[in-house]
């Protein structure tokens, strides 16, 4: 009877120690993966403004000319383990890689809040810039990660960031929704599409082709309008209507320009 008692005491011992000695082994064995160097951060764009992995581009052009600023959003990412408080970062101009001036931009708070593994810092750009012009020219404002007591530079081929900006119109990633059916991107094509139409997204119609047969057919009437109206003749755009390469602008399948 006693020797059926202990052994149902220790049957219940092993089944509580055995969990706990395999979870201590276990975390010995992975421990060699953990992360043990020292904290450090690298950049990043933000996907919502079609950002790509190193740098972003943007165009006033497609608002109006009381629009004078914009602000773009530099992410800083971490690479180790959050605080419990804020940490200052730096940010430095990268010289070589800059074609504008401290007063055609303004960078904001570098710092990394407590518990945070990256924060958005937010760089405000201008319409004009000195000695560019943005109409044919985009500005460059190229920051890079510089080290401090508590950050250093992480991930060295993601260290720096460029911030691109200007004022002619710049393809949209949505441009690929309609291309088949309007033509390849074009300034003078989005122009007249922005003008007579609205649109400067085109992610809506993705797949949609019903819709974007019955856009195709709009812009070809209004193509059309604009091209019998004498009162037309005078404009910038050309009567007809040119396109940038100096042809009449044209929309359609199988366009090549």
């Amino acid at each position: 009877m006693k020797k059926s008692i202990l052994k149902k005491v220790f049957t219940r011992v092993l089944t509580i120690i055995i969990p706990f000695a395999t979870l201590f082994f276990l975390s010995c064995e992975n421990d060699e993966y953990l992360y043990k160097g020292s904290d450090s951060i690298w950049l990043s764009g933000d996907p919502a403004q079609e950002a790509k992995e190193d740098s972003v581009l943007y165009s006033f052009k497609i608002y109006s000319s009381d629009v004078k600023e914009q602000t773009m959003n530099l992410i800083v990412n971490l690479t180790g383990e959050a605080a419990d408080h804020d940490r200052s970062f730096k940010l430095e101009v990268v010289n070589e890689e800059t074609n504008v001036t401290a007063g055609d931009y303004e960078i904001g708070p570098t710092v990394l809040p407590a518990g945070k593994y990256e924060v958005t810092v937010p760089i405000k750009v201008k319409r004009t810039a000195s000695n560019i012009d943005l109409t044919k020219t985009a500005a460059k404002l190229t920051l890079r990660v510089a080290t401090t007591d508590e950050l250093g530079v992480g991930r060295t081929e993601r260290a720096k960031y460029s911030i691109l900006w200007c004022d002619y119109l710049i393809r949209p990633a949505s441009w690929d929704a309609i291309e088949f059916y309007i033509g390849p991107f074009s300034q003078a094509r989005y122009k007249f599409i922005i003008d007579f139409t609205g649109y400067t997204d085109f992610t809506e119609f993705n797949r949609d082709y019903n819709r974007i047969i019955g856009f195709q057919g709009q812009l070809l009437k209004l193509l059309n309008k604009y091209n019998t109206d004498p009162a037309n003749a005078g404009r910038e755009e050309g009567w007809p209507y040119m396109n940038d390469n100096g042809e009449p602008l044209q929309f359609g399948q199988g366009l090549q320009a």
